[in-house]
Parts: structure tokens; C-alpha cells; sequence
């Protein structure tokens, strides 16, 4: 197949969205590609199934529209979800699909090719292939990302290979680490950067409040928001300095919405993380949304050049 005619359905599914765009061989999005809908994760089966259909639909028709042949369709999707199974293992999202073979699902959508190769990638996983393969973890053996949003994913590659657990997504979780009186999650998701501001502004107003107004107001100067950021780049760079120091990490990378706010936190990340001789970069991903839909594409067509399943600790 003439690669210069193939082009690609990227998906990342997300608990609110499922964003989609058409990516050409060279994993760059073709413009007008772009397409989002809402992926219903707390609704029934038939209306999860519906929002995955509508997406996927509308993405070969795009290819065909503008005379390209479909070479596959990556999906990059929060865990727990087995890899090769094809099925979420999620209960706190997409439960009601829990168990369904959702790769055979999706042979049955209407104008799906019965030959294209259909692949499911734990996001996180996807954002550091991208990085790694085009992105700021470029020329870098030992990287890691973390992933900011409603909760806190993580991913590190050793000799420019992902890590996989057995089940295909990232072989190191960092959410559930105990860390104060709670666990690490419970300091750095979307819930602590709003807890915390509202600790620091008792006397302000924050019925409504959301992450992206307080990222918004730290680059407006506040110092209040600015402190919330540097308050959580504290708690990551001592809950991740161990981890950086045993792996050798060479390039940290955040990724997820509240890292379009990443400048204000590297202050404190730089200073925490100060000892990590092997740390060379700390910065945000190149592509904080589209990432995970490049590293979809790459990774379903080099898997062995970029994905390695290890054996737990």
C-alpha cells in the first residue's frame, strides 16, 4: 500500500470526550480532521457503543472523502483495560461496558474495513511514544510522563521502550501511593489544585471555580493561583524523586489539561528534583493535545519498536 494514500484514525477516549482527528504517515493530524463528541462513559452500553460508532463512522468517512485508504484505527483509552483483550476493566467509568470484547464491537460499525487493524493503547502509554518517537523525550533512552487531569497517570520508557505491565498499560502506577494521609492522587489531581485554592483564599469567592480559571489567573498574575502550582510541583517532585533516581529517568514530562499550566509548577519541580543526576529535562509535552492520538497511531504500527511488556517488581 502506497503509504503517501494511507492515513490513519487516531481516538482518544477519554471519561467526558471522544476526541478524534485523521493522521497521515507522517503521524502528523490533517487539517479539518479534528472531531469531538461527548463519550457518555456514565451512560448505558448502547450509548458508550453509540458515541465510539459516531466517532469511528465519521473518521472513515473522512478518509475516504479525501481519496485516502484507512491503515487502521488506534484508540488510546484510560485503564485498568486490557490490551490484548480488547476490554475496560474500569469501574469508576465506562462500567458499563466492563468485560465487552469492544474490538469486536467495532468490526460490526458500519463502513469499518473487515481487514483494519484496530488497536487499544492505555493513554498515558501513547503520550510517551509520541514524545519519544516526535516529541520533547526525543533522543532520550530513560523518559517519563506524567499526566495530569481528573486523576494522575504515569508512564517511563528503558532503551526508548515503553513499559508495559501484563496487561498492557503502564508498568508503574503512581496514584495510589501512599503519600501523607492519603494517597499521592489525592494531592495533585483536578480535586487538590481546588481544595488547595480554596485553603489559601478563605476570604475569596470559589463557588464554580476550575482548574483552568486558576491557570488562567496564575498567568494573570495572581498569587494565590501561582502558589497553588508551585504547592503541587513540591508534592510531585518529592513523590517522584526516588522513582527518577532508581530509573535513571534522563527527560520528565507532564502531559493532561492542567499542564498547559506546567511553567508555573517547574520552579518547584527544578528545585525538588535537584539531585536526580540523570535529569536532563523537565518540561511539558510538545503536543498537550494531541499526543496521545499520535502515540495511538505509532504504536499500532511499530509495537515492537516501541512497547515492552516486563515482569512486575
Amino acid at each position: 500500500m502506497d503509504s503517501t494514500l494511507t492515513a490513519y484514525l487516531a481516538i482518544d477516549a477519554g471519561g467526558t470526550f471522544l476526541k478524534s482527528a485523521i493522521l497521515n504517515a507522517g503521524w502528523e493530524i490533517i487539517p479539518g480532521s479534528e472531531f469531538s463528541r461527548h463519550s457518555h462513559s456514565e451512560d448505558s452500553r448502547d450509548i458508550i457503543l453509540d458515541a465510539f460508532k459516531e466517532v469511528i463512522i465519521s473518521g472513515i468517512y473522512f478518509i475516504r472523502k479525501i481519496g485516502r485508504n484507512p491503515g487502521g484505527i488506534g484508540i488510546a483509552i484510560p485503564g485498568p483495560f486490557h490490551i490484548e483483550k480488547a476490554r475496560s476493566l474500569m469501574k469508576h467509568k465506562f462500567q458499563n461496558i466492563y468485560g465487552l470484547d469492544l474490538k469486536k464491537c467495532i468490526r460490526y460499525f458500519p463502513t469499518v474495513p473487515e481487514k483494519v487493524p484496530i488497536q487499544f493503547i492505555h493513554d498515558a502509554n501513547a503520550v510517551l511514544i509520541c514524545e519519544l518517537w516526535k516529541g520533547n523525550a526525543r533522543g532520550f533512552d530513560n523518559a517519563a510522563v506524567v499526566t495530569l487531569g481528573t486523576g494522575l497517570g504515569f508512564a517511563l520508557s528503558e532503551k526508548r521502550m515503553v513499559l508495559c505491565n501484563e496487561i498492557g498499560g503502564p508498568f508503574m502506577s503512581i496514584y495510589n501511593r501512599p503519600f501523607r494521609d492519603g494517597i499521592l492522587e489525592d494531592y495533585t489531581g483536578k480535586r487538590a489544585f481546588l481544595d488547595l485554592y480554596r485553603q489559601l483564599n478563605e476570604k475569596g469567592p470559589s463557588e464554580g471555580l476550575t482548574v483552568k480559571d486558576i491557570g488562567r489567573m496564575a498567568d494573570e498574575g495572581d498569587p494565590i493561583s501561582k502558589q497553588v502550582f508551585l504547592r503541587v510541583g513540591e508534592v510531585l517532585a518529592q513523590a517522584l524523586k526516588e522513582i527518577i533516581i532508581d530509573r535513571n529517568i534522563q527527560c520528565l514530562l507532564f502531559s493532561g489539561q492542567i499542564s498547559h499550566s506546567f511553567r508555573h509548577m517547574k520552579p518547584a519541580l527544578v528545585n525538588g528534583l535537584s539531585g536526580a543526576d540523570h535529569l536532563e529535562r523537565i518540561t511539558a509535552v510538545s503536543a498537550i493535545d494531541g499526543a496521545a492520538l499520535a502515540g495511538a497511531i505509532i504504536g499500532m504500527v511499530y509495537p515492537q519498536e516501541t512497547l515492552r511488556t516486563v515482569n512486575p517488581e
